[in-house]
């Protein structure tokens, strides 16, 4: 027998080494200076977009798109040009989330995790398939049997994945604030 993978779709993980006491203050200072604006946030500080070129978030830019770039041409065997088109912060207190949603007209969107306190909420990436009404009595969830893929974020960790992947996160269940940089490239 002979399995046929088809549809398949990746998370890409990078660990950097941005100076995340900076991007903090930075996060906070834009908290303190703007209302915020209403997405798939409920709850918590979501951003205006940010200027690309402020020097606080300049090295993440560059590493955004270096590492999207790659991504576009091994993984998706897309044209390997794509630039940031915006960014913004979020920082999510307690029981605050974000609801599922995808990012529409977009090849590659992601997060880059500033803060993580324990039990702050994972990244969930849902397979839009809707398996669950088809099999039961699953022995073990893999790729082929699950509805949703929990990924727990890690500090000064950049995630990237198509901007068709529909994808929420959980609640942040901690005292502390949760601080993400999202972004989507065109």
């Amino acid at each position: 027998m002979i399995i046929i993978e088809i549809f398949k779709q990746f998370v890409a993980k990078i660990n950097l080494k941005q100076d995340l006491n900076n991007i903090i203050n930075f996060s906070n200072s834009i908290k303190n200076k703007q209302k915020g604006i209403k997405k798939s946030n409920c709850g918590g500080f979501h951003s205006n977009d940010l200027k690309k070129d402020d020097p606080a978030i300049i090295s993440l830019v560059k590493e955004i798109e270096f590492y999207s770039n790659i991504i576009a041409k091994e993984v998706l065997k897309i044209n390997p040009n794509l630039k940031l088109d915006n960014i913004w912060v979020n920082i999510n207190g307690f029981k605050d989330f974000n609801i599922m949603h995808k990012h529409n007209s977009y090849k590659i969107s992601g997060v880059f995790y500033v803060n993580v306190p324990k039990n702050s909420g994972n990244l969930i990436c849902v397979n839009d398939t809707e398996i669950e009404n088809h099999i039961v009595n699953i022995l073990e969830f893999n790729p082929y049997n699950s509805s949703i893929n929990a990924i727990i974020p890690e500090e000064n960790t950049l995630y990237l994945f198509p901007s068709w992947l529909k994808h929420y996160v959980q609640p942040n269940l901690s005292k502390e604030k949760r601080i993400s940089i999202s972004f989507n490239l065109k």
